[in-house]
């Protein structure tokens, strides 16, 4: 009894560690002249996109300005994506006195921004397992 319940367990731990996806996203318009780092936020609905309060965050040196990032085992699910351009390396995103952004930024499914950041419908996609997901980011 003791052995089944140790292989069911086990099948349920492979079964669902397989259950994620990967995310490619090729980032254009990045200012390499201006060098900095690219930091990636994956974001569910909750707290999208306050900074900080992302799922995983993902930071890469500034050396071209097109750029594709892989990131691999993405649980399932629904997310979305806000990157930014840190060009004085402080980890926080400069805006201006009503809040607009000051350095280069992006979202999923390029879901533009207004007067403010877009809402997680306008960036959000869906992972699915074991599917490789393309996303085109442009930064402005």
């Amino acid at each position: 009894m003791k052995t089944l319940i140790t292989c069911a367990a086990l099948l349920w731990c492979i079964s669902t560690s397989a259950q994620k996806g990967i995310v490619v996203l090729k980032l254009s318009n990045i200012q390499s002249e201006k060098s900095g780092e690219i930091s990636i936020g994956l974001f569910t609905k909750e707290n999208f996109p306050k900074q900080g309060k992302q799922l995983r965050n993902y930071k890469f040196p500034v050396t071209v300005s097109n750029m594709e990032v892989v990131i691999e085992d993405v649980p399932l699910g629904t997310y979305a994506i806000a990157v930014y351009q840190d060009i004085n390396k402080n980890g926080t995103l400069e805006t201006n006195f009503i809040g607009m952004p000051q350095e280069p930024v992006g979202f999923s499914n390029n879901a533009k921004i207004r007067m403010g950041p877009p809402d997680f419908s306008e960036a959000s996609f869906t992972v699915i397992d074991k599917e490789k997901l393309q996303l085109n980011i442009t930064l402005r």
